[in-house]
């Protein structure tokens, strides 16, 4: 869908997050230029191209002419419109009430990206079955009309600038100029860059207020604490001055839970070994809201999520068959009557094939995986699952569509498998240059990964409780690369045990 985005330019920060979101479509918007007459002919030329309009609201973009303008315009052409409130308190219009909105005042939420990527995707929809002609691709016609009267423009340009609104006034002032104004005494020229630095100071106080928002919004909780005091430290070196929630003091505190997901300080996870090196305690990656491009070449949205970094590790499954709550617990296993089943039946763990501490954790099934899933949530106090085929692949082909982790192309010095000839695993953090665009590694190559579905489910849609076999996916050492394409996967039963599967573990990004 072709999509022009219509905001104010002091929420530039929010359009330009916005438009990455939507970059799946043909995504404009004006760089605010204000380049007199030219400037409006191309957003006229815009508005009559684009099928569907999006609108940032705020009291910025509410007070603003040009925003106004090309609502005004684009309704007239009835263009889908898509209103988007960026603002906390804003009163929505009349004129605005009656459309469907989606919420982004409180951030980018995976709830707020879900409406906002399924309204746009239905008019799509309207719009394909309308059989829009082409030949909007290169627009070159104008519409609408865009009335500034003449006569007072100058005079409202002041005003604006007397109230604080300079956005509005540099937009004026690029008008006047553009119209020709000649004064033997007003220097139109240094008004405008008087306007502009002014608007510059604002727009900086904006982008502050907003990124601190959502930086608070992470070091608040404790499962991303980590990246929010690291991202904290960064704001701080543009903002050293601003820290309205006393951020500094949180970040300098020692809290019991581990940050950004990692494992509390004083669990068994961080406890079990000295050796710097191979004691890696969980560290997990966010994967941001998006779609995956499945095998029947469509678009399938996946909320955001976290997946860890590496592989559990021997020395980390090592602390699960350690634990006296961990695998000596049947009741872990007591989601199916097959898992039960399996469990009865074997009291002792099997052992994996390959020593080593950082290396992978194989020869676990699929029924072993999700048990230490389940004691590994009661342990953090948070929802831990085996990764679902779709999230897998999210994480590696990112906004992209990679068919690897780091590009289409394979390289067999980026991971392991049959071509790196090594004949067992590897340690988990050993190929740098192959991580996924979200710091993964080894999501290809190395062990296969067992995922949640299952070819079966159940009809409550209640994955654990499905029968029938389960996905790997991501290839392994003893397999060529073409079983590492991002769409490859195998269904196996779930009691299946080789040298050549392991796991990793997901749970839902907090604090949405």
């Amino acid at each position: 869908m072709k999509i022009f985005i219509s905001y104010a330019r002091i929420d530039k920060s929010h359009c330009l997050q916005i438009a990455n979101l939507l970059e799946m479509h043909k995504v404009w918007h004006d760089q605010r230029l204000y380049a007199g007459q030219h400037w409006w002919k191309e957003i006229l030329r815009r508005l009559e191209w684009c099928d569907g309009f999006v609108y940032l609201i705020s009291s910025d973009s509410l007070a603003s002419e040009y925003c106004q303008n090309e609502l005004e315009i684009a309704q007239s052409l009835g263009r889908y419109i898509f209103p988007v409130i960026i603002e906390k308190g804003i009163e929505i219009p009349p004129h605005l009430a009656e459309l469907q909105y989606t919420d982004f005042s409180e951030g980018i939420t995976g709830e707020a990206v879900a409406h906002l990527i399924k309204a746009i995707y239905f008019a799509d929809q309207d719009t394909k079955d309308s059989q829009h002609s082409d030949s909007n691709d290169n627009p070159t016609g104008e519409a609408g009309r865009f009335n500034e009267g003449e006569p007072s423009l100058l005079s409202r340009a002041v005003t604006a600038m007397e109230e604080g609104q300079y956005d509005r006034a540099v937009f004026l002032f690029n008008q006047v100029r553009a119209k020709g104004y000649q004064s033997r005494f007003i220097n139109i020229d240094a008004l405008l860059k008087e306007a502009e630095a002014a608007l510059n100071l604002q727009m900086r106080q904006r982008e502050m207020e907003h990124e601190y928002q959502q930086i608070a919004h992470l070091s608040k909780h404790p499962l991303t604490q980590a990246h929010g005091c690291k991202a904290f430290k960064a704001f701080r070196e543009d903002f050293p001055d601003y820290d309205p929630d006393n951020l500094a003091g949180l970040c300098a505190k020692k809290t019991k839970l581990a940050v950004a997901g990692r494992v509390p300080e004083n669990s068994r996870l961080s406890n079990h070994a000295t050796a710097a090196s191979t004691n890696r305690r969980l560290e997990w990656c966010e994967i941001p809201s998006g779609t995956v491009k499945t095998e029947e070449s469509h678009n399938a949205f996946i909320e955001s999520f976290l997946i860890t970094k590496y592989p559990i590790t021997n020395s980390q499954y090592q602390v699960f068959l350690r634990d006296p709550k961990g695998y000596a617990n049947p009741e872990w296993w007591d989601y199916s009557d097959a898992a039960c089943k399996w469990r009865m039946q074997n009291s002792v763990p099997p052992i994996g094939a390959f020593t080593g501490e950082n290396r992978p954790r194989e020869t676990v099934n699929w029924f072993d995986a999700v048990a230490f899933c389940r004691w590994l949530s009661s342990t953090l106090e948070a929802p831990v699952a085996l990764p679902t085929l779709r999230q897998r692949q999210r994480a590696i082909q990112g906004n992209d569509n990679r068919i690897f982790p780091w590009g289409s192309k394979f390289d067999k010095s980026r991971c392991n498998t049959r071509e790196s000839e090594l004949r067992m695993t590897t340690e988990v953090d050993r190929y740098e240059s192959g991580v996924s665009p979200y710091g993964v590694y080894d999501l290809v190559g190395n062990v296969w990964e067992w995922c949640l579905d299952t070819d079966t489910p159940a009809t409550s849609g209640d994955l654990l409780n499905g029968t029938g076999k389960r996905i790997v996916h991501g290839g392994a050492f003893v397999g060529p690369y073409t079983r590492c394409h991002v769409s490859f996967h195998y269904y196996l039963e779930p009691h299946t045990l080789y040298s050549s599967i392991g796991f990793r573990v997901v749970m839902p990004r907090m604090g949405r």
